[in-house]
Order: C-alpha cells, then structure tokens, then sequence
C-alpha cells in the first residue's frame, strides 16, 4: 500500500508535498469565474501541465485538483451533479503525471457556507457526513494512495470528514486547518485542541496550512511539535495576499519562505509543502533546501493540551441579559404583553418625524421601537445611527434590525463592538432580502453568514470572544430576536427552524404579520415548550390594493379570504378604518395568551401604531 510506504518515508525525513494550485492556474489564465475543479474534465492537459511543474521541481506528494469538488460548491457552477466523474478524473490526472516518482493525494476541502440568497438552517451531521462521502469515496475508489483533508476551520466538519474517510477506505489521512497567528481557527478552536481532537480520532498527519501567511502555520506547527511525537505536516501561504487588477498577489520573499520552511522542519515537521501564492519555484528550492534532511528532534511542551473547547461557551443559557426588555415578561400570568412598535429610518435626511413618534409612544408606554435594516434592500438611512439618536431623546430602547446581505463578516463583528458601545444591546438577527430585489442598480448582497450564523456570531461576542475567538476584553450584553413565520402550509417546518435559532443563541422572535386567528392558535400549540418568549406581527391594511398586494407578492404574509373581502372596494379613510378594525379584533383574541405584540404600521401612517397601542393598553391596563 503505497500510502503506508510513504508514512515509512515520513518517519525518516522531510518529505516535499506541492505548492498551490488555485494560484498557479490564475496566474496561467484561467478567470476566478471558472470552477478550477472543473478543468479536470474540460482541459486535462492544462491540469497535467500544473502536476508535472510541481514534479519537476520536486514535490513527492501531488495534491488532486479537487479542493473544491464537492456538490456544495459545484452547484455554485452547476456541476453539482458531476462530484464523482470530477474527483475521479483528478485522481487519473495527477497519476497519470506523478507515476511511481510521487505519491497522489486527494484533496478534500470544507463545504460551501451554508448561507446564499435563500436563509438556509444549518447542515445536520448526517447531510455533513453525505455531502463528504461523495468525494472522498470517489478520490479513494479512483486510486489515490491517501487524502488530505485541508483548510478547515470548522473543528467539527472536519471530525465528521475524518470519520466518513476512516469508515470508507483504508488510506492514510492528512488533516490541516487554518490557523491565525495567535493559534486559533477562524471558528476559535486552538492549534492544541486541534491536535488532542485529530489525533484522538484517528487522523495520520495533522497540520497547518493556508491562513494570514506563513507566521500563522508557523505559529501552530511551534505548539503542535511540543505536543507530540504524531507526523506533523505544514502548508504556509506566501505571506498576505494584495489585490491588484482583480488578482490576488502574494508578495513575501522566496528567501523568507525557504528560511521559514526549514525553521519548521528543524522543529521536527514531516511534510512540508505550500499554499496560496506558492509556485514551482518555491517548491524546488525548499526541496534542495530539505533534500534528505532527517526528522529533527522536538522540544516537548510540560503544558497540558488545551481543552477540545477551546472558548467558553455563552452563559446567558435561555435567559436574556440583565436589563433586557424581556425581563417584564417575568412572572406567571396574566401580565400586560410587550409592545414594540417599527419605525423605519427615513429614505433621505429627515429623520426628526421618526424621533418625534418615538417620544409619543414613549409616553404611551411602549417598551421598544424597533429599526429595520434596508428594508426589502431599499436604500434607507443608517438605522445604527438613527437608533442611538431615539434613544437618547425619547429614552426608549430600539431593536436594531441587523441583515446579514450588506456586511461581511468582518464588517458585521464591527458594527457588533460599535453597537454595544453605543448602548444598542437588542438585535434582530436577519439573513436580509437579496440586494437584487432593491432599488439600487449594480448593489450586490454578501451572504458571509445566514441569521443562523449571525445568531451564533453574537453569542460568542456575549461570551467574550469574536469569530476568530481572539478575547474581547469583556463581553457584550445583546438580547438577540430572530423572525419566524407561522403563516404558510409548513409550519412543522418553521417551528424546526425557530428551534435551531433558539439553540444557536436567541432569546425571542418576531413573527410574520398574523391576519388569522386560527393560525395564531395553531402557533401556540406548535411552540409549547420551545422556549423564547414570540411577539406577534400585527399590520394594519390600508386598502383593497395594499391587502392584495401583501397577499399575493410579500413572501411570508398570507391573509384569510375573509379579510380580503373585507377590505373590497376599500380605500382612503375608510380603507385604514377597516384595517384598525381588524387588527383590533385579532388582538382582543390574542392578547390574553399572546407574550407581545410588534406592530408593524405603513411608514407613512405611523399614527395607525398609536390607535393600537391605546386599544391594548385598553384591554390591559399599563402598569404604572
């Protein structure tokens, strides 16, 4: 078994893996548009070429350019279909090249983010170990003498890639995550958790590669060689990349990279290759560099290995923070229910009318105001700015809504810092509307994370610690809503989704407008014991046209035929009137059970809101 022999091999002395593939097929002009993984079945010869480079400079083990080839990341390019005829195709190119001179190794990368222009739940274990079988099965059938399981952050995928691997073949398995410079994956697993974790479950080789340049690889290759005696195996990137002309550029040195090369092989790592940015040229120096070197001795660390855990999880457990708004929902029944009213921010300048509402239901006694984000992706004002400005003149606290489509991650962990030190501790976590569908030609969405992740995200910041897991010097304190939707034909299936956002972190929801009370009360018993208290959607209509509107082109509202006979023929005065009286009925049903309401007027009859908040604060006093 050829994979077994070059385990042999690694015990002896440094053994030269290849550099990377992405940059090297850019920089020989093939578009990023392109799915690199593809060129396997469209242009093998240009494919063999790349292997054969990597050959003649040197590299023992060829990676299969199928980094990407699995069907969450072809159906971005529709070759979803195609993971097998792929993975197979890159095994026969890279031998076809390497032959008995190198080893082939299948390449295994982690999957799509789960995010997109659709607000898709987190992946099940069983979908993980599906969605990882399909190529990893493929690459072992079609003859690669080991796999490599690399650039994971994800702990977990990577464990769950790992058990598929060791269930399906016999082959050796390398697995690499990223690390950042100060040891931890970009999910905050530590380099030494990492290691405790892999080894324990079986991995071969465990290592480094990608991530912010070489001093990151560098940084995990120094605590895992004092953690243990196991094949190691590292793979830096050539520094940090530029953007140039639509390329990304990596600039580091060749000398720094060869130095930095050797450094950790006289640390004691088995298998040397490159990343991102490295070339051929690399690769043949490292090899004359390393050429016959010998496994250096390891400095062994007296320090216990990290906890597979390697960031204490949130604490807040199903309770909110302290000064939450949900904190009046204490008690047993009957008790007067939350009311939060949307006051939109303004499509230009004038922003005085929203502060002036505001100040009214104050007065009123309404618990919140919440801000949407860009609504349906038009442009709107800033609400981050808008809401530290409400609150400070109308002393009411807002719920900000925050999208996931026009921030990326490092943008939306911004605005997390700057909102807590802004006094903005309520969010509504929300995947947003596709940018397409807005007002604004050319704007694009960004999808980094879904509102499962962006859950997530925030209950790490209320734990202390960021995405990257690097420490926050103390924690944030957001009480965090999400949006359900009860209306539809599946509401098993919402119900499921409402429970996993729950699980991620959140600490209550806010529904989709309500217009029938039997699905109110359906709702209710689809809940019982979920947890997380639920504000009810109420929209008043203003018309015939703006009810058939809702009904029929607003996905997630559904009115009852009832009320579109209602509202008939309506319009104007008496169109608001009979939409006052409708929402005044469902309250009255649901106020008795319901844990709060969110009103949600027409921007431009903000007025409907307070005749709303009279009629509950009717049906249940204000407490004083």
């Amino acid at each position: 078994m050829r994979g077994a022999t070059l385990l042999a091999r690694m015990r002896e002395e440094v053994v030269i893996g290849d550099g990377a593939l992405g940059t090297l097929i850019s920089e020989r002009g093939i578009g990023r548009d392109t799915s690199y993984e593809c060129l396997n079945l469209t242009h093998q010869d240009f494919i063999k070429d790349v292997h054969r480079a990597y050959l003649e400079a040197g590299s023992t083990v060829l990676e299969t350019n199928t980094f990407g080839a699995n069907r969450t990341k072809l159906a971005l390019f529709d070759f979803a279909e195609d993971v097998e005829a792929i993975n197979r195709a890159g095994v026969a190119l890279a031998r076809e090249v390497a032959g008995e001179k190198a080893y082939v190794a299948g390449s295994v990368g982690p999957l799509a983010a789960a995010a997109g222009q659709r607000e898709l739940a987190p992946l099940s274990d069983d979908d993980i170990r599906s969605l990882f079988r399909e190529p990893i099965v493929a690459l072992a059938d079609a003859g690669a003498d080991l796999l490599i399981l690399e650039t994971f952050s994800d702990l977990h995928h990577l464990l769950l890639a790992l058990e598929v691997a060791r269930s399906n073949t016999d082959l050796p398995v390398i697995c690499q995550m990223a690390f950042h410079e100060r040891g931890y994956t970009y999910s905050g697993v530590a380099a030494a958790a990492a290691l405790e974790a892999l080894s324990a479950a079986g991995a071969d080789v465990i290592g480094a590669n990608c991530g912010r340049g070489v001093r990151c690889v560098a940084a995990a290759m120094e605590i895992m060689t004092r953690s243990t005696d196991g094949f190691l195996s590292a793979y830096p990137n050539a520094g940090l990349p530029e953007y140039v002309d639509g390329r990304y550029l990596f600039g580091a040195p060749l000398p720094y990279l060869v130095d930095s090369a050797a450094a950790m092989a006289a640390q004691g790592v088995n298998l040397i290759g490159g990343c991102c940015g490295t070339n051929p040229e690399y690769i043949a120096r490292i090899a004359e560099r390393l050429k016959g070197q010998k496994i250096a001795a390891r400095a062994r660390s007296l320090k216990p290995a990290a906890t597979a855990t390697a960031r204490p999880a949130a604490d807040w457990g199903p309770e909110p923070p302290a000064g939450s708004i949900l904190s009046a929902l204490a008690g047993p029944r009957p008790r007067r229910p939350l009311i939060v009213v949307e006051l939109d921010p303004p499509r230009d300048l004038r922003y005085e009318p929203v502060v002036r509402r505001a100040q009214q239901l104050k007065d009123m006694g309404v618990d919140a105001i919440t801000m949407a984000d860009n609504p349906v992706a038009q442009l709107h004002m800033g609400n981050m700015a808008l809401a530290q400005i409400v609150q400070r003149e109308a002393d009411l606290p807002v719920i900000v809504h925050l999208t996931c489509r026009d921030h990326n991650l490092l943008g939306i962990q911004s605005l997390l810092l700057a909102a807590h030190v802004s006094g903005l501790y309520h969010l509504l976590a929300l995947t947003g509307d596709p940018a397409r569908v807005g007002d604004q030609p050319g704007a694009t969405s960004v999808y980094d994370l879904n509102s499962f992740g962006l859950v997530d995200l925030i209950r790490k910041f209320n734990s202390g610690t960021s995405h990257a897991g690097m420490p926050l010097q103390g924690r944030t304190r957001f009480t965090v809503g999400v949006a359900f939707n009860p209306n539809g034909r599946n509401l098993p299936g919402q119900v499921a989704r409402l429970k996993k956002k729950l699980a991620c972190g959140a600490h209550f929801a806010m529904t989709q407008p309500i217009y029938d009370p039997c699905r109110f009360d359906q709702m209710l018993e689809a809940v019982t014991g979920l947890g997380g208290p639920i504000l009810v959607g109420i929209m008043p209509l203003l018309s015939e046209r703006n009810a058939e509107f809702l009904h029929n082109e607003v996905p997630g509202i559904t009115l009852t035929d009832e009320v579109r006979q209602r509202m008939k023929g309506l319009s104007g005065p008496p169109g608001r009137a009979m939409g006052l009286a409708i929402c005044r009925e469902l309250i009255e049903h649901m106020a008795p059970r319901a844990d709060g309401f969110y009103l949600i007027p027409s921007q431009l009859r903000t007025e409907m809101a307070v005749d709303l908040v009279d009629f509950i604060h009717g049906l249940v006093p204000r407490q004083r």
